[in-house]
């Protein structure tokens, strides 16, 4: 139950920062049982950095896009955005106090922590 929670949290977050367009299994509303039912989707991430003007989001959007694809895979969220999670207070500080709080959720369900 816990890994269910802490999917349906990801699934909210994705929401809230409108960023379905990046993660595959979106639409699978009663399948998700754990936050590897759903997927960050590189290739498009990537094109749309990689297009003119670069990812169409806010900073607060393209740091909580890092955390996410950090939760799958944290090399392939720093070779995309050529930045590591490493000074956590500028993420932090870039988000809305929603995001925050979302943020300091996903921390405290997130299940690996063993």
């Amino acid at each position: 139950m816990p890994e269910r929670n802490f999917a349906i949290l990801v699934k909210e977050v994705i929401t809230y920062n409108q960023l379905e367009q990046y993660f595959t299994g979106m639409d699978a509303v009663a399948e998700i049982n754990s936050h590897y039912d759903l997927q960050p989707d590189i290739e498009t991430i990537e094109r749309d950095f990689k297009s003119a003007g670069g990812l169409k989001l806010s900073h607060a959007q393209r740091r909580m896009l890092t955390v996410l694809v950090s939760l799958w895979n944290d090399r392939v969220a720093d070779s995309i955005f050529n930045e590591s999670l490493g000074s956590l207070a500028k993420t932090v500080q870039s988000m809305d106090r929603n995001n925050r709080e979302l943020l300091a959720e996903l921390i405290v369900t997130y299940p690996g922590w063993g």
